[in-house]
């Protein structure tokens, strides 16, 4: 059993945030380790989940920061004493639930983990990757004569936790690349 510290907020009730930590199996992911929490600990825990990480979904409804750095939580291994919180960039609508259609200002810095490349020349501005991503790190732009592919927002992305971005791009233009090394 490790401990890990979770986010608790319910805005219509809390006057502000809080942490509490609970005792969590190692094993499995950050998801399987909420799940341990509802059913074992706190069935008020608040927290998103789709796809329970089986195979390459187009889900991204769980992102978090796990130590300070984007995942979804469906693929990020538990470690040793973690921290994981509400994604800063969209209001919390309950602990770890955020409503996708209202950003926040940003209160907290996000640790980039990755650096995202999009080969001009591959990308033909489908808007695929700005439809797929949930936490909006894509706007499609003018780039000379053609429309292509922006980030605008790679702080936020959830990189090789979520890869969804490159996985349905059909002319292989993305590519996401680690900024500093983690596990996961």
């Amino acid at each position: 059993m490790v401990p890990i510290k979770v986010f608790r907020f319910d805005p219509e009730v809390d006057k502000e945030p809080r942490f509490e930590t609970y005792l969590v199996p190692l094993e499995g992911s950050v998801l399987d380790a909420l799940r341990y929490i509802y059913e074992n600990y706190d069935a008020s825990l608040g927290y998103r989940f789709g796809c329970s990480g089986a195979g390459h979904q187009r889900c991204g409804a769980c992102p978090v920061l796990v130590n300070g750095r984007p995942a979804l939580s469906c693929k990020y291994l538990i470690e040793k004493e973690m921290t994981v919180e509400a994604h800063p960039k969209f209001e919390v609508i309950r602990d770890l639930v955020l409503d996708f259609d209202r950003e926040r200002k940003r209160d907290k810095k996000i640790i980039p983990n990755v650096k995202i490349t999009i080969d001009p020349e591959k990308c033909d501005g489908c808007r695929d990757c700005v439809f797929i991503c949930p936490l909006k790190v894509f706007e499609v732009r003018k780039n000379e004569a053609k429309m292509i592919s922006v980030p605008v927002d790679s702080e936020s992305c959830c990189g090789l936790t979520c890869e969804q971005c490159s996985i349905f791009c059909k002319n292989n233009a993305i590519k996401i690349e680690m900024m500093m090394e983690r596990k996961t």
